[in-house]
Parts: structure tokens; C-alpha cells; sequence
């Protein structure tokens, strides 16, 4: 099975090493480094031909439309690429694998005709007031190129705050033309389009990929409408893939009300309540009990033991 794994990261050079060494050695590894950071420090410890560090770097915000473009630029590489990947994977630097490689190949080869994205519909009455402000409430990007981003991050903030003493809000949905040449079946016609929320972490087909892809760079639509919207890292690619009724049978589509973002995560075990967890060796029992395929977040000088009980657990 031919596997490409897209990895964002911005920090620990060792433990990217380390997650790379522990994956399919005949995968290709597609790698965004925040543009902020030094890649050299990647570069000169992660080497190989199947190692391809993407030039097209951004300059990340978080929550903003900037990680979009990172997404999208890691895709664009695989599907790109000469090779057909039947799997892509997106993955975090501070991932690691619970799974043996044979395990997680095994395990796709059964569900072939599986996408491994999960996504909820954002606008049905299921969905708390509370979760829909949140989505409602514009949040104007800025990218003053005469200001750092801390500067243009505050701007945004205040302008979020006005918008929502003003009561001034965005609908949860939106008109999205298919352009000619996306589906050559289908003439561009408009179709309203529903916000979907899901995690950032996923599985999915190359040719999913393609059709995500394509649809972000020719539906100006999308990126208009998420250009001030909240957390696009993990909406953006759900609302492409399940306005889309035949892929959307393929994922994992959840109703119902919202469960938080754990369980919107399929691949991934991870704890965000009361801050993002840094997992030790006291959480090795609860990891290996979660039947989930990786862990985050895994840091050098601080996970160091677990990856080792990990890794003698996965030979």
C-alpha cells in the first residue's frame, strides 16, 4: 500500500526525527515547517529521498486562514507528487504511533472503502447557541505586511470583540459554485453549503485529496466565507468533503449534539481538557487501552519514556 504522510510542525526537530524513524520506511513524508522556524535544525537531522520538506512554507497564525493554506499546500505536494498515494495522512510533529506499522496497514487494507475524516453539521437545531456564537461571530483577519503578526493578531481580536458587542454575525452557511472542470459531470451551478466541524487529523483516499484541493483553490466561495471565521484548520476540508452527498457517505459523519472535539478525532488519542496534555509514562496504560492509532502530544525531554514503553510494545 503506497502511504504519504503530511506532518506540520514548528518545533522539536528530535521528536519529528523520531516519529518519522517509527513509521512505513517506504512511505513519503511530506513536512510543512512554520515559516517561522529555523529549518535547518529539521533539515540537517531528518534526511532521506523519501523525505520532502515543502518549500511553500506559511508563516502560521493560529485559528486563522493561514493554517488553511498550509493544509493546502502540504496536499497539493502528495497529489502532485508522481507517486498515487491510495492513503494520506495529516499528522502533527508532536504525533506519535500506538499502532505497529504492519497493524495500520493491515487495518486500512479492510477499510479501503473508508474516508477517515469525521465531521458534524454546525447548523441544525442539535447544536447548542453557545457552539453556533463561536461560528457566528466574524473574526477579520489581518495581515498588515508593516506590522508583526502579534500586532496583527491583536487588531484581529478587537475587531472579533466589536463585532460581537455590535451583535454583528456571520450565517452558517454559505453559496458555493462548482466550477466546470471540478466535476465534468455537473455544470457550475451554486449550492447553499453547510459549516462542518471536525479535527485536523485524518485519513483519506489521494483522490479525496485532489477533489479537496481543487475545490479550495477554484470555489473562491470557500475562502471568502472562511477568510473570519473560527478555527478553519479543522472546518475548512470537512464542509468541502461532506456538502458533498456520495463522498460524505465514505467519512464519518456525526449528528446529533456537539461532543467536542475528542470525539470528532478518529485517529488520534488526545486530552485538551483543561490544556493541551504532554503525555508521559503515567499515561501508557490509558493510551494502549484507547484503540487509537497515535497519540498526541509527544515531547522530547518530557515523553521520552513513554516512547520507549511505546515502541517495545509495537515490535
Amino acid at each position: 500500500m503506497t502511504i504519504a504522510y503530511l506532518i506540520s510542525a514548528h518545533t522539536d526537530a528530535p521528536q519529528l526525527k523520531r516519529l518519522i524513524e517509527a513509521l512505513h520506511p517506504d512511505a513519503h513524508y511530506f513536512i510543512h515547517i512554520d515559516k517561522k522556524s529555523d529549518i535547518n535544525q529539521f533539515t540537517s537531522i531528518i534526511k532521506g529521498i523519501n523525505i520532502h520538506f515543502i518549500e511553500d512554507r506559511v508563516d502560521v497564525r493560529w485559528g486563522t486562514i493561514l493554517e488553511v493554506e498550509y493544509q493546502m499546500n502540504l496536499i497539493k505536494a502528495a497529489v502532485e507528487f508522481p507517486t498515487y498515494f491510495e492513503r494520506i495522512f495529516f499528522l502533527s510533529g508532536l504525533d506519535y504511533p500506538l499502532w505497529s506499522n504492519d497493524r495500520i496497514t493491515d487495518w486500512l487494507d479492510h477499510h479501503r472503502d473508508k474516508e477517515i475524516i469525521q465531521g458534524i453539521q454546525m447548523n441544525t437545531e442539535d447544536i447548542s447557541d453557545e457552539q453556533k456564537i463561536m461560528y457566528t461571530t466574524p473574526r477579520p483577519f489581518f495581515a498588515y505586511e508593516k506590522l508583526n503578526n502579534k500586532w496583527n493578531m491583536r487588531i484581529g481580536v478587537l475587531a472579533r470583540k466589536y463585532n460581537k458587542l455590535k451583535g454583528v454575525t456571520k450565517p452558517l452557511s454559505f453559496m458555493c459554485t462548482n466550477p466546470v472542470g471540478l466535476n465534468p459531470s455537473f455544470l457550475p451551478m451554486p449550492e447553499m453549503w453547510s459549516l462542518y466541524k471536525g479535527s485536523a487529523w485524518w485519513c483519506i483516499s489521494q483522490d479525496l485529496a485532489q477533489h479537496v484541493y481543487q475545490s479550495y483553490v477554484r470555489c473562491p466561495e470557500i475562502r471568502k466565507y472562511f477568510l473570519d471565521s473560527f478555527g478553519q484548520a479543522e472546518t475548512v476540508i470537512q464542509t468541502i468533503v461532506f456538502n458533498n452527498y456520495d463522498l460524505a457517505k465514505k467519512c464519518i459523519h456525526t449528528r446529533g449534539k456537539y461532543p467536542g472535539l475528542v470525539a470528532l478525532t478518529p485517529l488520534h488519542h488526545i486530552v485538551y481538557d483543561p490544556v493541551i496534555k504532554i503525555m508521559d509514562e503515567t499515561d501508557y496504560d490509558t493510551l494502549m487501552a484507547s484503540g487509537k492509532m497515535f497519540t498526541r502530544k509527544v515531547v522530547s525531554g518530557k515523553s521520552d519514556k513513554l516512547v520507549e514503553m511505546i515502541d517495545n510494545g509495537r515490535k
